[in-house]
């Protein structure tokens, strides 16, 4: 087996970890960060909130440019992966494998809109002759689904969360704050009783 497709499988387990990963270990940070907007609303639970999403874009990043570096790799060991619209091959270069790679995350990302209503971010399309290749771009596809929808309901639920935490601390302040006054005004009429002072 050769180097580049080595790369490729072991690419290929490394996103499907990645993505086992991302909804299991990242669940129980998503029950501290749980913790954290409950026990109090501060600048450091959105640190905490921003923190939790470094690994997913970092992998996320990682991933994409290794799966364009792969694609490069299969090219020039002499495997056909692309194709233009009219089925004739083609080589891709650097930027042309890049916005093939950006094609199928938004293609995975977007759930298959682009896919029902034909639209397209690269000119090549991939040699579906290649049936291992197919596969290959449907595991990047999956991963980047998976990641996707994870870092959306993640970010809408945390989004909603420290929403209500800042109400709740903005209406606790203004009633403290209410009552503060309140009692002061009540303390500071003069008595009666009181005689002038010496």
């Amino acid at each position: 087996m050769s180097l580049s497709i080595t790369f490729a499988v072991v690419l290929s387990i490394a996103m499907v970890v990645v993505a086992v990963l991302t909804w299991f270990y990242h669940d129980m940070k998503h029950r501290d960060l749980d913790s954290w907007i409950q026990y109090g609303f501060s600048v450091e639970t959105l640190r905490h909130a921003v923190l939790y999403y470094r690994f997913m874009g970092i992998s996320m990043l990682v991933f994409y440019v290794l799966f364009t570096v792969s694609c490069l790799m299969l090219q020039s060991a002499g495997y056909p992966l692309f194709i233009y619209r009219s089925g004739e091959p083609v080589a891709a270069g650097p930027i042309g494998a890049a916005m093939f790679t950006l094609d199928l995350v938004l293609r995975g990302g977007f759930f298959d809109i682009m896919e029902h209503f034909e639209l397209s971010m690269s000119p090549i399309l991939m040699n579906r002759s290649n049936s291992w290749f197919v596969v290959y771009c449907f595991v990047f596809r999956i991963y980047y689904a998976l990641t996707l929808m994870r870092i959306l309901v993640s970010f809408v639920w945390i989004w909603v969360r420290i929403g209500r935490a800042r109400r709740s601390y903005g209406l606790e302040a203004s009633n403290r704050g209410l009552r503060r006054r309140g009692l002061r005004l009540r303390l500071r009429p003069a008595r009666r009783d009181q005689s002038p002072p010496s």
